[in-house]
C-alpha cells in the first residue's frame, strides 16, 4: 500500500509544459537573483513541510492545466481527457466558501462534505477495484486502478476536474491481483508540478514520471516513453510489496508481505531521474545470510513479520527522516534514512505485552480476551512535549491504533514513547464508539490521522470513520478531584458512518492541516488551499462516493472545561437535516454502540421537533429568508418527516405522549402551509391599496408573550412572515382569533355586514384551512409516528385520553370560538339568504354563496372540536374540567341541532346536513332532519301542480331518502332506530311508526326498542300482536305493564285482562301447559283484578257524590266532605290516609292493597234512600276480600286482619246496642243486624271467607285489642320515626275506644252475640235453598251446558277478540288514551 499521511510533500505549482517555463510574477520573483542557467539541483529544504488543508477554504492561487494525456495510450483507453485553458484569476481574487463543496453532515463539533472534484471516469465506474490517496500540500489526489493512474485537483470548484491520466506500462492480467502502488513525488527544479511513481506489486515493476504535466504533454506528441522503468532486484517469489511511503527528502521506504524493507530513491545525486533499490537489514537478519539464508528466515518469519504501517517523521537535516515500521503484532523499528541509501536501526522493541497490558489495566473487562487477539494496525506520530523537545535523547512519541478480541474488536489509541530499544506506555483511551472486527478483505488498511494541532485523530476504517478527542481537559480543582478519583470524564468519540447498501468503500484517505507553513512554492498560481481546520480527506468508491472531507469544525468546545459528548439530539439532528439528502453516502443510523437511553432520545426529538417549528434550525435546505415562505414551510415539513421516519426505521419506540406531540408538531406545520396557501392568494387577488386582511390583524392582536416581534433593525418589516417563520408552533393560540378579530372589529365600529362578511369569509378560509388539514394529516399519518393502534373517529380519537396533554386542535379557545363562528355564519347567512340583490345590494351574492357552501364544513370542525375537547376533558381529575365537560357538552349538544336544523331547513343544504349528523353520529337531529325532508318530499310530491319532470324529481327524491333512511338501519341499528321511533311517538305518529319500515328486515327494530322502554309498553304489545305474532311476548308486556307499571285503574284492567288472555291464547295455540311462572302470574293477575273489580264498587258508590265537581280537585273536596269520617277529626295520620285513599279512588288510580283497604275501613257510609243494600254492610266484607286477594305475608294478614276487625266494630255506637231497655227479643236483634259487625260476618258466611285455609278468620274484641300500637305495616318502613310514631298513636285511640267497648258496653258478649245470629240466619237461608235442590241441580245441569257452549265458542274466537281490542286501543292510545299516558309517563323512575 501506499501512505500519504505527513510525509506527503508536493509542493504545488503552475501546470505547464517541461519544455517552456511560465513567467513568474513581480510578487514571486521579488528579493531574488535570476539564476545563470537551468540546472538540476538538490532538494532543497522547502520540499518538505507537513501538509495542511481545510474543509472551508479558498484556492489561493488557481491556475488551469494546459493539456493531458496518458503516457502511453492503450485501445481500452476510450478517450483522452484535455482541458482548454480557461482565464486565470488575478492575485487576491476571492473565491465563494462553499464552491465546489456540498454538506453531507454537520454538528457543532465536524463537518462532513463532499468534495465535487472528480474525474468522470471514476464517477461514471463506481464498482471497479481502485485505491488511492489524498495530498492536501499539493492540492492533488491520486487513485490507481489496475491499467490506469489519475491525478487531479480535489480541490477546484469544476464538477469535472482536469486529470491527469496515466496507462500504466504493466497492467496487472487478474482483477483479483493487487492493485498497483503509487506516491506523488516532490517537484523537480524543472517543473513546478509534482512527479508520480508506481510500483506494481507482484512484479516489482517501477515507473517513475518526473512531472505529470510532462509525462501527458510527451504523450500527447507521440514522443518516446518518458517515464523511468526499473524492477526490483532481490525480489523473493511470491513476494509482494504491500506500501510505499513518501520519507523525501531522504526518499521512499517500500514495505513487503515478507515483513522486509527496502529504500527506494528516484533520482541520482544531480537529481536527474534514476530508479534505485536496496533492501534495509534490520537485527533480526531477515535480509541477510545468503540466498538460503533470506529464504529460510522469509518462511519462517510468516505473518508475524507483517508490517501494519510505516510512518515517517519531521527530520532536522536536508536529506534525513526518521522513519517507524510497525508490524502487525507490535514490533517497533525506530530507523534514521539518508538520501542515498544509507540507513541506521535506532530502536527495535517487542511492545506487545506491554500495550495489552495496559489496554486491560484501563479496561479491566478485557482481562480475559487473549495475548494473540492483539493486533496493531496503525499508529501516526505525535507532538512531543516541552520536556521531551529539550532533551537530546527524546525518543520519538508514537500514538498507536490497537485493537483486542476477534468477534468483537476492542479498539484503543494507546500513546508511547519509543526509546533506546524501550517502549513506554504514557495513556490509553478505549474508543467505545466502534467495535466491528477489522475488515480484512477490505481494498485499503485501517489508518490513523493526527492533525495537527494533535485535538482530534481520525480512524478511517473502510466503512466508518471514528472522530476521536484527544483534547485535556485544562487543570482546575474540580478535574484534579476527578483524577484522583479515576473518574476523568470519557473523550468525545462520534462515528461518521456509511451505508453498506451502496457499496460504499473507503479507498484511500490523507489529511489537512490548519496554521502550518505555506511551504513548497511561493508563486501566486500555488494549488495549495487555505485550511482553518484539521480534517481527514477520504476517497471513497461506490454509489455517492467521491471525495469527502470530515474536518473538526470547532475543537474549542474539545478543549473546554464542560465535557463534551455526542448527543441524541445531534445524531436525530444530522439524520433528520442531511439523512434524506439523495446520493448522501453516509448512514445516520445510531450505532449500536451509541445508543440513547429512550428517555433521552424522546425529549430530543421533541426539542428537535420544536425547534424546527420555530426556525431555529436551519441547513442548506431550509432557508428562513421571507422571499418564499411556501419554500420555508415546505422544508420544515420534510424535516418532521424525515424526523418521523428516521424514529420508525431505527426501531425506537416512544413512549405515546411523545410520539403524539411530534405528530402534533407535523400537524401544526400542515395547517400553517393551508393557511398561508389561501393568505397568499387572497393577497395576490386583491387590488393594489386593499391588501390587508384578517391575518394581518390576527398576527398584531395576539399578545406579545405568545409571538416573536420582528427586528425592524434587521430588515424584518413584514409581520406576517415573520409569524410564518418564527411562531406557527403556537398556531393553537391564533385559529381562536379569527372570531375574535371579526367580534373585536364589530365592537370598534365597523359594523357594515359587507365588511363583516368579508373578513368573516377569510376567517373561515383560515379555520377550515388549518383544522381540516389538521385532521386529515392526522389520519393519513398514524401509522409513520407509530400510532396505528390508537382508533380515530373523523380524525380524533375514540377513547383513551387518559395521560394525553392538552391537544392543540382543541384547546378551550378553539372549541368556543370554532363554534360561535359557526353560529355568526349561519346567523348572517339566515339574515340575507335567500334574498335578491335588489332587496339587499351591499352583500356580495357571490361572497354569501360561498360563506354558506362552506358552513358545512365549519360545523362539521366546531363539531369535532367541542367533540374532542369534551373526550378529553371527562378524564381528568380536576373538578374544574369535568364542569368544564358538561357545560361544553350541554352548548355543543345546543349548537349543533340548531346549526344543522338551519342548514337543512334555511340554506338548502339538506343533504349536507345529514351527511354531517350521519358521520357524527348525531341521531336525534338526524332523525329529525331526515322526517323533515321525508314530509317536504311527500307535501311537493302530493302537489298538483307538477309538471312531468318535478313530479319525477320529488318521486326519485323520496325514494332516495327512504333508501337512505333504510341504510341508517343497516349502518347504525339500534342506535338510530331508537332516535327514529323515539322522534315518531314524540310526534304522535304511532300509526306511522307502527306501520311504516316494518318488513321483515327491520320490523326486529321496532320489537327490540319496545322490548327496552317500558314506558312504551302500550304500544309495544300491539306490535307484538300485529307484526311478531308473538302471543307470550305480547302476555309478558301486557302483564308487567299492569302488575308494575300502570296507574290508571282503567288501562290496568285493560292490559290485565288482555294479558290474560293473550297468555290463554299462546297456551293453547301451543298445546303447553303454563309453567309455574305462569301460573303464578295468572294467579296475582286474578288478584288484581278482584282488586280493580272492589275498588271500582268502592268508586260506584262514590261517584254520585262527585257528580256536581268541576275538576279532579273539587272532586277529591267533594268526595271527602261526603265520606270523610268524622270520627278521624283528632286522628289526622288516618285521616290522611283515608284522604289520600279518596283521591286516588276519584282520580281512578289504582291503589295498593293496604291503602284500598285503609279506604274502605276509614270512610263513612252515607245511606242514600233507593239504594238495595247498605254499603255500610259492604265495606268491610269488601276489605276482608281485599286482605285474602291482595296480601300473602302471613304477618301482614294478621296485623291487617285485626285493623279490619276493630275498624269494623268501631263503626257503630255499642252503648246504643247494649241499652237493651223496654225493648223485645226482636227488637233486639233487628237492632243487631244493623251494626256493620253482623253485616259483615253475615257477608263472610256467606261468601264463604272463613273457610279453614281462608286467611281470613272471624277474631272477637279481645283478640283484636293492640292492633298497630307497636308495629305497622310494610308501607311505613322507611318514613320519618316521628310520622311512624303519629300513626301509631292514632291506632292507639281506635285501641283505647275498642277498650271502652268491652268494658262499658259487653262488647265481648255482644260479638258472639252477631256471630250466633249471623250464622243463624245463614243457616236459614241455606235450608231454604235445600228445600228448592232439586230444582237448583236441574238448572244447574242447564248451565253447564251452557257454559261448556259458550267457553268453545270463545276459544274459537280468542284471536278475533285479540284483533278488535287492538284496533279499539289503538284508537284509545292516539286519544285519550294516550294523552293520559304522557302524564303516567312522567313517573318514568316507577318503571
Amino acid at each position: 500500500m501506499f501512505s500519504p499521511a505527513v510525509n506527503q510533500a508536493a509542493p504545488s505549482g503552475s501546470v505547464r509544459s517541461s519544455r517552456r517555463r511560465q513567467r513568474q510574477s513581480n510578487d514571486s520573483i521579488s528579493g531574488q537573483q535570476p539564476k545563470a542557467k537551468r540546472q538540476r539541483s538538490a532538494l532543497s529544504d522547502q520540499t518538505f513541510l507537513p501538509p495542511e488543508d481545510t474543509p472551508e477554504m479558498e484556492e489561493a492561487k488557481p491556475q488551469k492545466v494546459a493539456g493531458l494525456a496518458n503516457s502511453r495510450p492503450l485501445a481500452s483507453m476510450p478517450r483522452r481527457e484535455i482541458a482548454v485553458r480557461s482565464k486565470k484569476t488575478r492575485t487576491g481574487d476571492r473565491s465563494e466558501k462553499e464552491d465546489g463543496i456540498s454538506i453531507l453532515t454537520k454538528n457543532d463539533t465536524y463537518t462532513v462534505s463532499k468534495l465535487h472534484a472528480l474525474p468522470d471516469r471514476l464517477r461514471a465506474d463506481i464498482a471497479g477495484r481502485q485505491h488511492g490517496a489524498i495530498y492536501s500540500d499539493s492540492g492533488y489526489a491520486l487513485s490507481l486502478t489496475h491499467s490506469h493512474a489519475m491525478v487531479w485537483q480535489y480541490t477546484t470548484n469544476k464538477f469535472a476536474p482536469d486529470t491527469y491520466t496515466f496507462a500504466l506500462p504493466y497492467p496487472t492480467k487478474h482483477v483479483s491481483d493487487p492493485l498497483p502502488l503509487g506516491a506523488l513525488v516532490s517537484a523537480s527544479t524543472s517543473s513546478d508540478e509534482p512527479g508520480l511513481v508506481v510500483i506494481m506489486p507482484e512484479s516489482g515493476k517501477i515507473t517513475y514520471w518526473e512531472s505529470i504535466t510532462s509525462a501527458a504533454t510527451l504523450d500527447l506528441i507521440k514522443q518516446q516513453r518518458n517515464g523511468v522503468e526499473l524492477t526490483i532486484p532481490g525480489l523473493y517469489k511470491g513476494e509482494v510489496v504491500t506500501q510505499v511511503l513518501n520519507a523525501e527528502s531522504a526518499g521512499f521506504l517500500l514495505a513487503f508481505t515478507s515483513g522486509r524493507t527496502a529504500y527506494m530513491s528516484v533520482r541520482d545525486a544531480q537529481g536527474r531521474p534514476a530508479i534505485t533499490v536496496q533492501f534495509m537489514r534490520s537485527n533480526s537478519g531477515l535480509t541477510g545470510g545468503g540466498i538460503f539464508g533470506s529464504i529460510r528466515n522469509y518462511v519462517k518469519s510468516g505473518a508475524s513479520e507483517h508490517i501494519a504501517a510505516a510512518r515517517a517523521g519531521e527530520s532536522d537535516k536536508i536529506g534525513e527522516r526518521n522513519v517507524v515500521v510497525a508490524t502487525s503484532n507490535g514490533k517497533l523499528s525506530y530507523w534514521k534514512i539518508h538520501r542515498g541509501g544509507h540507513n541506521t536501526l535506532h530502536a527495535e522493541t517487542e511492545g506487545r505485552e506491554t500495550i495489552v497490558m495496559a489496554m486491560k489495566e484501563k479496561q479491566p473487562d478485557l482481562s480475559d480476551l487473549l495475548l494473540e487477539s492483539f493486533d496493531l494496525l496503525d499508529f501516526t506520530y505525535t507532538p512531543k512535549p516541552p520536556s521531551d523537545a529539550a532533551s537530546k535523547d527524546q525518543g520519538e512519541h508514537l500514538l498507536l491504533l490497537a485493537s483486542l478480541g476477534r468477534q468483537e474488536a476492542h479498539y484503543a489509541l494507546v500513546s508511547v514513547v519509543l526509546k533506546s530499544n524501550t517502549l513506554r506506555v504514557t495513556d490509553v483511551r478505549p474508543i467505545k464508539s466502534y467495535t466491528t472486527p477489522v475488515n480484512r478483505a477490505a481494498t485499503s488498511k485501517t489508518r490513523l490521522h493526527l492533525p495537527n494541532p494533535a485535538l482530534v485523530a481520525y480512524i478511517v476504517f473502510d466503512q466508518a470513520v471514528v472522530v476521536f478527542s484527544m483534547a485535556k481537559q485544562p487543570d482546575s480543582p474540580e478535574s484534579q478531584l476527578r483524577a484522583e478519583g479515576h473518574i476523568l470524564p470519557e473523550s468525545f468519540e462520534d462515528v461518521v458512518d456509511f451505508r453498506g447498501d451502496m457499496n460504499v468503500e473507503i479507498v484511500g484517505s490523507g489529511i489537512e492541516e490548519p496554521h502550518g507553513n505555506q511551504h513548497g512554492s511561493k508563486d501566486s498560481r500555488s494549488r495549495r488551499a487555505r485550511v482553518k481546520h484539521p480534517a481527514t480527506v477520504l476517497l471513497v468508491r461506490g454509489s455517492g462516493g467521491g471525495v469527502i472531507r470530515i474536518a473538526a469544525t470547532d475543537t474549542s468546545k474539545l478543549t473546554s472545561s464542560i465535557p463534551h459528548k455526542v448527543t441524541a439530539r445531534t445524531k436525530l439532528e444530522q439524520a433528520v437535516l442531511y439523512g434524506n439528502s439523495a446520493g448522501n453516502p453516509l448512514n445516520f443510523k445510531v450505532r449500536p454502540e451509541l445508543q440513547f437511553p429512550l428517555e433521552e432520545v424522546g425529549i430530543a426529538a421533541v426539542e428537535l421537533s420544536l425547534d424546527i417549528l420555530k426556525a431555529k434550525v436551519a441547513s442548506g435546505k431550509i432557508s428562513n429568508a421571507p422571499s418564499s415562505i411556501a419554500a420555508n414551510l415546505k422544508g420544515r415539513a420534510a424535516a418532521l418527516h424525515h424526523l418521523a421516519e428516521y424514529i420508525k426505521a431505527s426501531g425506537v419506540v416512544l413512549d405515546r405522549v411523545t410520539r403524539w406531540k411530534l405528530l402534533w408538531d407535523a400537524e401544526k406545520m400542515e395547517a400553517a402551509s393551508n393557511i398561508w396557501k389561501a393568505y397568499d392568494a387572497s393577497v395576490a387577488a386583491k387590488p393594489e391599496g386593499q391588501k390587508r386582511g384578517l391575518l394581518d390583524d390576527l398576527v398584531e392582536s395576539i399578545h406579545e408573550d405568545f409571538k416573536t416581534n420582528p427586528n425592524p433593525e434587521q430588515g424584518e418589516g413584514d409581520r406576517v412572515r415573520h409569524w410564518f417563520i418564527h411562531d406557527i408552533w403556537n398556531l393553537e393560540i391564533a385559529i381562536p382569533w379569527a372570531f375574535q378579530v371579526i367580534k373585536y372589529t364589530y365592537q370598534d365600529g365597523l359594523t357594515e355586514h359587507s365588511y363583516v362578511m368579508n373578513i368573516l369569509s377569510e376567517a373561515d378560509d383560515l379555520v377550515i384551512g388549518a383544522l381540516e388539514s389538521a385532521f386529515s394529516f392526522r389520519t393519513k399519518n398514524l401509522e409513520l409516528y407509530n400510532l396505528q393502534t390508537e382508533r380515530l373517529e373523523n380524525g380524533i380519537l375514540e377513547a383513551n385520553y387518559e395521560g394525553l396533554p392538552e391537544i392543540w386542535t382543541s384547546t378551550i379557545f378553539i372549541a368556543q370560538n370554532v363554534r360561535k363562528q359557526a353560529t355568526l355564519a349561519g346567523a348572517l347567512l339566515q339574515e340575507y339568504w335567500p334574498k335578491s340583490t335588489e332587496e339587499r345590494p351591499e352583500i356580495n351574492p357571490a361572497l354569501m354563496d360561498k360563506i354558506r357552501n362552506e358552513s358545512p364544513r365549519l360545523v362539521d370542525l366546531a363539531i369535532r372540536a367541542n367533540t374532542e375537547r369534551i373526550r378529553w376533558v371527562s378524564v381528568q381529575e380536576s373538578p374544574a374540567l369535568q364542569m368544564e365537560a358538561e357545560t361544553l357538552r350541554a352548548d355543543q349538544n345546543k349548537a349543533q341541532h340548531e346549526q344543522l336544523s338551519l342548514l337543512a331547513a334555511v340554506f338548502d343544504r339538506a343533504d349536507d346536513a345529514l351527511a354531517i349528523a350521519e358521520k357524527h353520529r348525531i341521531m336525534s337531529t338526524l332523525a329529525e332532519v331526515m322526517k323533515q325532508e321525508i314530509a317536504f318530499s311527500t307535501a311537493n310530491l302530493r302537489n298538483p301542480g307538477l309538471d312531468a319532470a318535478q313530479h319525477q324529481y320529488w318521486k326519485a327524491r323520496s325514494s332516495d331518502l327512504d333508501d337512505l333512511v333504510r341504510l341508517y338501519f343497516d349502518k347504525f341499528g339500534p342506535e338510530w332506530a331508537d332516535a327514529f321511533y323515539k322522534l315518531q311517538i314524540e310526534q304522535e305518529s304511532i300509526a306511522d311508526l307502527l306501520n311504516t319500515y316494518q318488513d321483515k328486515d327491520l320490523s326486529h327494530f321496532l320489537t327490540a326498542f319496545l322490548r327496552s322502554k317500558p314506558e312504551y309498553s302500550k304500544i309495544s304489545w300491539i306490535h307484538e300482536v300485529s307484526r311478531s305474532h308473538h302471543y307470550e311476548q305480547a302476555a309478558e308486556t301486557l302483564l308487567n305493564l299492569g302488575l308494575k307499571h300502570e296507574q290508571h285503574l282503567w288501562s290496568k284492567k285493560v292490559e290485565l285482562s288482555l294479558g290474560k288472555l293473550a297468555r290463554m291464547a299462546d297456551l293453547q295455540a301451543n298445546g303447553h301447559s303454563p309453567k309455574v311462572e305462569q301460573k303464578v302470574d295468572l294467579a296475582t293477575t286474578r288478584s288484581q283484578l278482584g282488586l280493580i273489580k272492589i275498588q271500582q264498587q268502592a268508586y260506584t258508590y262514590v261517584l254520585p257524590s262527585i257528580a256536581a265537581a268541576i275538576d279532579d280537585n273539587a272532586e277529591v273536596q267533594l268526595a271527602f266532605e261526603a265520606h270523610g269520617n268524622k270520627d278521624l277529626k283528632k286522628q289526622k295520620a288516618l285521616s290522611s290516609l283515608l284522604e289520600e285513599g279518596l283521591r286516588h279512588l276519584v282520580k281512578q288510580e289504582s291503589m295498593g292493597v293496604m291503602t284500598l283497604i285503609d279506604l274502605l275501613t276509614l270512610m263513612d257510609s252515607v245511606e242514600r234512600s233507593g239504594e238495595a243494600g247498605s254499603f255500610k254492610g259492604e265495606q268491610f266484607h269488601l276489605a276482608l276480600k281485599a286482605l285474602q286477594l291482595g296480601i300473602s305475608d302471613k304477618q301482614e294478614q294478621i296485623l291487617t286482619l285485626r285493623i279490619i276487625w276493630r275498624r269494623c266494630i268501631l263503626k257503630d255506637d255499642w252503648n246504643v246496642v247494649n241499652d237493651t231497655e223496654s225493648k223485645d227479643d226482636e227488637q233486639v236483634q233487628d237492632q243487631l243486624r244493623q251494626t256493620a259487625l253482623y253485616m259483615t260476618l253475615r257477608a263472610g258466611f256467606k261468601n264463604r271467607l272463613f273457610e279453614k285455609d281462608s286467611p281470613v278468620k272471624q277474631l272477637s274484641p279481645q283478640d283484636i285489642l293492640g292492633a298497630g300500637t307497636r308495629e305497622l305495616d310494610h308501607r311505613f318502613d322507611r318514613l320519618d320515626v316521628s310520622i311512624r310514631e303519629t300513626i301509631m298513636k292514632d291506632m292507639q285511640a281506635e285501641d283505647s275506644a275498642l277498650s271502652l267497648f268491652i268494658e262499658q258496653s259487653q262488647l265481648d258478649n255482644w260479638y258472639k252475640a252477631a256471630m250466633d245470629l249471623a250464622k243463624s240466619d245463614f243457616e236459614g237461608e241455606v235450608h231454604l235453598e235445600t228445600n228448592e235442590g232439586d230444582s237448583m241441580r236441574y238448572a244447574a245441569s242447564l248451565l253447564q251446558e251452557k257454559e261448556q257452549s259458550i267457553k268453545g265458542q270463545a276459544k274459537l274466537d280468542a284471536e278475533k277478540v285479540f284483533n278488535s281490542k287492538k284496533s279499539k286501543v289503538q284508537e284509545k292510545l292516539e286519544g285519550k288514551f294516550l294523552k293520559s299516558s304522557r302524564r303516567e309517563n312522567n313517573q318514568a323512575d316507577h318503571y
